[in-house]
């Protein structure tokens, strides 16, 4: 028996590292107030940063790897014994220095992922330009989340959307 994901055009990359590399490659620091180019930061690539005891950089949008799960949808019945569902999730975490460059930030990251989706002409390029398993985006646009400062010191407004990306196994 083989187990062969969808769409996937040579070896598989860490998904967090897809979208951090998506996001540096197509972003337009033109359309940020202040004209500013972030730090992008993805868990494979760093210490895990779900783990630091601080959000001390500036401008950085950090991509967190979170979990896959198995997809279940109406509209989609493919969960029997050949083929299966899968989602992997990551959260966006963006971090401006101020409000207004924060919510630009979000935008421009919305932007990009929205003119970037996968579907079922396009794909959701690796790294390399080589297409990933990633089939779709459960939402195009995401809904980003204020999250609370982490302690009295942390001045900087920081917000999180979760990332949902749909891929199939197939067994043969």
């Amino acid at each position: 028996m083989t187990v062969t994901l969808g769409n996937l055009v040579g070896t598989r990359e860490n998904l967090d590292k897809t979208i951090r590399g998506l996001l540096e490659v197509k972003w337009t620091a033109a359309n940020i107030t202040g004209t500013i180019t972030p730090i992008f930061e993805s868990d494979t690539e760093e210490p895990d940063q779900l783990a630091r005891p601080d959000g001390s950089t500036l401008d950085s949008i950090r991509i967190n790897y979170s979990s896959r799960q198995k997809w279940e949808s109406d509209e989609l019945d493919t969960n029997g014994d050949d083929k299966h569902n899968w989602v992997a999730i990551v959260f966006i975490e963006v971090q401006g220095q101020s409000l207004v460059i924060m919510q630009d930030m979000e935008d421009e990251v919305n932007r990009i992922l929205w003119e970037n989706r996968p579907n079922g002409s396009t794909r959701l390029n690796k790294t390399d330009a080589s297409a990933s398993e990633v089939s779709f985006f459960e939402e195009s646009e995401l809904e980003f989340e204020r999250l609370e400062p982490e302690s009295d010191d942390d001045q900087t407004p920081r917000s999180q959307a979760e990332l949902r990306m749909v891929y199939f196994k197939t067994k043969t």
